[in-house]
């Protein structure tokens, strides 16, 4: 894994694309042609660099910091910290406009055009290496496919609809002015791509663990899409997927035990239980991570979200060992400090957990994008949705492995508790909540419950109202209170230079967002 991204510094200079900042158009960046001319893509080695460049350019600060804003710090789970920013602090009191810096979508835009250059001059380099195998370089396809997916499905589940590129911008001849695509029907082309190479493209593992867990493997593949099924409601695809996953031996992924699991996944990294996560070291720090979460390390040393008040509406019991792990109890309404990926826990007693069995991290910490309980959880939500909630005992068993595992001293789940659709569901709903607590899913889950079920008024005002109990209620249920306001606006320079481009209906009409 370490020559592998030892390349990327190679790439990102001969290609030119990434070298943005979060407030630059991507669509406004024509890249120059001489710097990313088929003298380059000659070997295999120049590919293995470029597929390099394509996961280099998802660990970038702009997009770190887009992960977590875009999934967690428009849900309930995260409240203003110590210090935010403007742009944080706008978002954290559901008062977003076309002007946040966090509605600039260039960054992950530039992940896309590095996977975008990939797919298209990857191929042509087999008749310039005889070394370079058909085998190989349908790998590097999976891997450049599944992540322009990836990319994809945040900005679809983030601005609902969005240009649809697939074609590189190596040269200054490709039109830039470029309208939407209907979000649901981006998917459904993504699913679709991925579909043809989920079979036989991907590698099941690499010489190394950091290399299976930090790359695209067959399992990083199918996993990204059961979760892309139930975005688009279709269960029994969903739930095949997950099958897959499951029934496949080789890369076996296993749950960590209560006494490791934390310092496994959330310090030393890569664990049993990991399909794909993005690695970071020293080399390549994850500050971002620290900044958001963390009092110390970073590029600052500013806290800039707090943990909501989780025992104002009970997602714990007392036993379970996540809400030691996830942030630091209060007694008080003090400031409740993010623990999750900023500390891990040494292996301990599951019984007798205590503050100082933490140990702080450094800037090293990796980010989890997909591990074995987003399966369980998955298919658990699918069999609940699935023809009218008649698969609910085996909805439970997937719940029971990671309930059980966070909940070693305490009995099982009792299938009389949770024995009709409605029961269930929110029981799925909790436990994901839980088990994913700061890992950059809450607000997706609620927005995929609010798609579902259609309901905005009411899962707003259980879920997302809660976090703004210092608000006036009117006011922010205002500003969340159809479907388009739950996604982002389209920021303000996108489309002074994109034409096309249609503003997020809520945000061309609302005089209740104040303009900065």
């Amino acid at each position: 894994m370490k020559r592998f991204r030892n390349n990327i510094t190679f790439i990102i200079a001969i290609t030119g694309i990434l070298g943005m900042t979060a407030c630059e158009d991507w669509f406004n960046i024509k890249p120059e042609t001489e710097l990313v001319s088929d003298d380059f893509w000659q070997t295999k080695g120049d590919v293995e660099s470029a597929v390099a460049a394509c996961y280099r350019a998802l660990e970038e600060p702009d997009v770190m910091e887009r992960l977590i804003t875009w999934g967690e710090v428009r849900s309930d789970n995260v409240q203003r910290g110590t210090y935010c920013n403007d742009n944080l602090s706008y978002i954290l009191n559901a008062n977003v406009d076309a002007t946040n810096a966090y509605t600039s979508w260039g960054a992950v835009y530039s992940a896309i055009n590095y996977c975008n250059t990939v797919l298209a001059k990857a191929p042509g380099v087999r008749n310039n290496d005889p070394d370079f195998k058909q085998g190989e370089l349908n790998a590097y396809i999976a891997e450049a496919t599944t992540l322009r997916a990836l990319c994809y499905f945040y900005l679809v589940r983030t601005f609902k609809d969005v240009p649809y590129i697939t074609q590189p911008y190596d040269d200054d001849t490709r039109p830039f002015q470029i309208a939407q695509t209907n979000g649901d029907d981006i998917i459904d082309s993504l699913l679709n791509a991925l579909g043809k190479i989920s079979d036989n493209y991907a590698k099941a593992v690499y010489s190394t663990t950091a290399s299976t867990k930090g790359r695209i493997t067959q399992k990083a593949l199918w996993t990204l899409m059961a979760d892309m099924y139930l975005w688009r409601n279709n269960y029994d695809k969903s739930i095949e997927m997950c099958n897959r996953i499951l029934a496949t031996t080789t890369n076996p992924l296993q749950l960590e035990t209560p006494e490791n699991y934390n310092r496994n996944l959330f310090g030393t990294g890569n664990s049993a239980e990991s399909i794909f996560e993005l690695q970071f070291d020293p080399y390549t720090p994850d500050y971002v991570v620290n900044e958001m979460y963390g009092t110390t390390g970073g590029r600052s040393s500013w806290n800039h979200l707090s943990a909501s008040d989780f025992s104002k509406y009970s997602i714990f019991q007392g036993s379970d060992l996540r809400s030691k792990d996830a942030y630091f109890s209060s007694g008080s309404n003090a400031l409740i400090p993010i623990k999750k990926y900023v500390s891990y826990r040494k292996a301990s007693s599951s019984n007798n957990v205590s503050a100082s069995d933490y140990v702080q991290n450094a800037n090293t910490q990796h980010w989890i994008i997909y591990r074995l309980p987003d399966v369980y959880l998955i298919k658990a939500e699918a069999l609940v949705e699935r023809n009218a909630g008649t698969d609910l005992e085996e909805a439970l068993a997937m719940v029971g492995k990671t309930y059980e595992r966070a909940n070693p001293s305490a009995s099982p789940l009792i299938f009389s508790n949770y024995n009709t659709q409605d029961k269930m569901r929110e029981l799925v709903f909790d436990e994901r909540q839980r088990e994913f607590l700061f890992e950059g899913k809450r607000y997706f889950d609620i927005l995929r419950r609010v798609r579902r079920e259609g309901n905005v008024a009411s899962i707003v005002s259980k879920y997302l109202l809660r976090k703004y109990v210092s608000q006036d209620e009117a006011t922010v249920t205002t500003r969340l209170n159809t479907l388009n306001a739950l996604y982002m606006p389209i920021n303000k320079d996108e489309l002074k230079v994109n034409k096309l481009l249609k503003q997020n209906p809520f945000y061309a009409t609302s005089s209740d967002i104040e303009q900065k």
